[in-house]
């Protein structure tokens, strides 16, 4: 006898607008220029009530609602409806987004609020569902809580395994797509002095090591010293060795911030133990190499 087909797992998805984010939540997600939009674009060639996203447990599907510039999907005109899957290009207007899905944790429930980013040049709604009309609605309104820590260590580690498929087909740029945001978030909470995960750490240090291999672009060299530098401890011996090796493919490495990452080292010498000592002596033998590119 056939045994039911499983159901699909429900799925978290967001739109990504340069390194922020916005929660697709399921039901329908409003987008146009009008106050009354869940996701309100200050750009002129978007219409009033321009389109929406029928967002469900399983599935995210935009609607173009006869807008007079249209909706692209990955630089195709939706005609009617599409459906949206992870990394599609989205544009609506002038603005571009990437649309993002990840399995949702099963103790998860549906109302948690775990991403709501104010875009930049955007203006988004709050959540309207128990809100007032949008005559009511004050600038504070649109203050939306921040992306949850643990939703962005759980976003890194669950991209990760794409991106290593992708950095194994000599796609580095591809990669550098796949990371770059769900990184600067870590980097973020870290200078806001929300310390990551040791684990989420790491894996942000290695990815980023991957990626200045893989691109050969000094920013991910830089990426590490800044993400250490705002923790206050020496990298790890084997993430130094990691920039060593690298180096040599790599161009335009902030020396001025590796300076003064290796100066905050010194100010506490005293307090680490051999390892990070040793660390700290290779990292000075980094600094001159750096120095005579």
């Amino acid at each position: 006898m056939q045994t039911a087909e499983a159901s699909s797992p429900a799925l978290r998805f967001w739109l990504e607008f340069q390194g922020r984010t916005f929660e697709l939540r399921p039901g329908e997600v409003l987008i146009g220029r009008s106050s009354s939009c869940h996701l309100v674009l200050d750009d002129g060639l978007v219409s009033r009530r321009h389109a929406q996203i029928v967002v469900s447990d399983e599935r995210a599907q935009i609607e173009d609602f006869g807008s007079a510039n249209g909706v692209f999907v990955n630089g195709e005109r939706v005609a009617g409806s599409r459906a949206l899957n992870a990394g599609d290009q989205l544009q609506v207007g002038k603005q571009q987004f990437v649309v993002r899905a990840i399995a949702r944790p099963p103790q998860a429930r549906a109302s948690e609020r775990f991403t709501a980013e104010t875009l930049h040049g955007l203006r988004v709604a709050p959540d309207i569902s128990n809100a007032p009309g949008p005559d009511s609605i004050t600038k504070s309104d649109l203050k939306l809580p921040e992306v949850e820590l643990t939703h962005r260590e759980e976003v890194l580690e669950l991209l990760g395994g794409v991106a290593d498929k992708v950095l194994a087909l000599g796609r580095g740029d591809e990669a550098e797509r796949v990371l770059s945001a769900a990184l600067n978030n870590i980097l973020t909470e870290a200078k806001k002095g929300r310390e990551p995960a040791q684990r989420v750490v790491s894996r942000a240090a290695s990815y980023a090591g991957k990626l200045a291999e893989a691109t050969a672009r000094g920013k991910w060299i830089d990426y590490t010293i800044e993400l250490y530098t705002a923790l206050r401890r020496p990298l790890p011996i084997e993430f130094v060795d990691q920039m060593y090796a690298v180096l040599r493919r790599v161009d335009g490495v902030n020396l001025t911030g590796l300076r003064a990452y290796l100066s905050l080292l010194h100010e506490q010498t005293t307090v680490f133990g051999p390892n990070e000592r040793f660390a700290i002596q290779r990292l000075e033998g980094f600094e001159r190499l750096v120095a005579l590119k």
